[in-house]
């Protein structure tokens, strides 16, 4: 069995994959290529072997082989590769009328202002940055769809959410729009941790709608803040500027963008703020077709930094973590100087810190569902998942 697919690179060079098995060897072999000129070819192999013997799911090392194939080329797919050169060539078009595949890529904010801009000089237009979950919202004109940042539907899930369901109500026909749904406390606090129950794509809706009828009860209140508009009536308009697009936001509500200051900055501070969303307000956005975010349109301005993290591995704890999985061994992509691919990097290993008892509970309970026993154990690539790290700036 084999495949060919490809992708065409940002910097307009065409990458080629072939993933083959053979017998329970799985090969893969990528370059790049320009004018109908080839870079340098790279191979790997990987020998893969049967799995759950003597179960009734047992595996032959080939048939493993086989799923195992099947699972990179639907990766692979999902990050915008295709088996059609000329498609590749000519690029995919995001469909407003459709279901989003899991290659469209919104841009993020760039995360951190250049060296030589001044955050104060008078032309930056502050909005607060809260500490929540991203969420897309879609009309396709015949359908209501919310995805998560990685373009998961979970529909279903977010239905549970009457914010979510207000904001969908208002979305027009064929339009698309990025936001961000915050939980705050009986105190008025943002509490991220309790959202993963009403925001991830593995619970269910009945559970969804029991935890988050709970958390109400307990007098928690929820938001969803729109942060940027991406198609509107079908047209797109990310070559709009800030200051149009912001208008069309309106539509769900008036937003509060200031000028920035130093007072404003201290003020957060005292009030223990994330921080800022900085924009100019001829700032444009984008987005790709590849699965990777370009980072443009915005810039963070924040107290707390955080990073990305992909959990491979994962151990329960001790004490009373015993029950759970608590510590993660962290990973995460960095460029290579000899590969057009990022390399996953081993960061090691680290608690549970802010995702706290009930995320990591609910993290154990998938994990065991899926057959994974109470202890240190590598996760197939298929589970990783990521986590968000935070630190505070020096």
């Amino acid at each position: 069995m084999k495949t060919t697919l490809y992708q065409l690179h940002l910097t307009g060079r065409l990458k080629h994959m072939i993933i083959e098995v053979k017998d329970n060897v799985i090969i893969t072999e990528w370059w790049t290529s320009k004018e109908e000129e080839d870079g340098k070819k790279q191979i790997t192999k990987e020998t893969v072997y049967g799995k759950n013997k003597g179960r009734s799911n047992e595996t032959t090392d080939n048939e493993q082989a086989i799923l195992e194939y099947e699972r990179k080329i639907r990766k692979k797919k999902e990050e915008g590769y295709v088996e059609n050169r000329e498609d590749a060539i000519l690029g995919e078009e995001i469909v407003v009328s459709s279901v989003l595949s899991q290659s469209f890529a919104p841009c993020k904010p760039i995360s951190k202002l250049k060296k030589d801009d001044d955050p104060y000089d008078g032309e930056w237009l502050a909005e607060r940055k809260f500490d929540g979950s991203c969420i897309l919202l879609h009309n396709t004109g015949t359908e209501k769809i919310g995805y998560t940042r990685r373009i998961k539907p979970i529909t279903e899930i977010l239905s549970v959410v009457d914010e979510i369901n207000e904001a969908l109500d208002k979305l027009p026909e064929e339009s698309l729009i990025i936001g961000e749904l915050i939980a705050f406390d009986k105190e008025g606090k943002e509490d991220p941790k309790v959202l993963k129950a009403v925001t991830t794509e593995t619970t269910t809706e009945a559970k969804a709608r029991n935890k988050y009828n709970s958390l109400i009860t307990e007098g928690y209140s929820f938001t969803y803040n729109v942060f940027d508009v991406i198609f509107w009536y079908g047209e797109d308009v990310t070559d709009r500027t800030f200051l149009e697009r912001l208008e069309l936001t309106n539509h769900f509500g008036e937003r509060k963008i200031e000028i920035f200051t130093k007072e404003k900055a201290e003020e957060a501070k005292q009030n223990d703020w994330e921080g800022f969303i900085l924009r100019k307000a001829d700032d444009k956005i984008t987005f790709t077709m590849n699965g990777k975010p370009k980072r443009k349109g915005s810039y963070k301005f924040k107290f707390i930094e955080t990073t990305d993290c992909i959990v491979t591995k994962v151990s329960n704890g001790s004490g009373k973590h015993e029950v759970r999985f608590a510590r993660f061994r962290l990973a995460q992509y960095e460029k290579s100087p000899f590969f057009d691919e990022p390399v996953l990097v081993d960061c090691g290993w680290a608690g549970g810190g802010r995702l706290g008892e009930e995320n990591m509970d609910i993290i154990t309970a998938e994990l065991l569902e899926k057959g994974y026993k109470l202890e240190k154990t590598d996760l197939k690539e298929e589970d990783w998942f990521i986590v968000e790290l935070e630190y505070q700036r020096r």
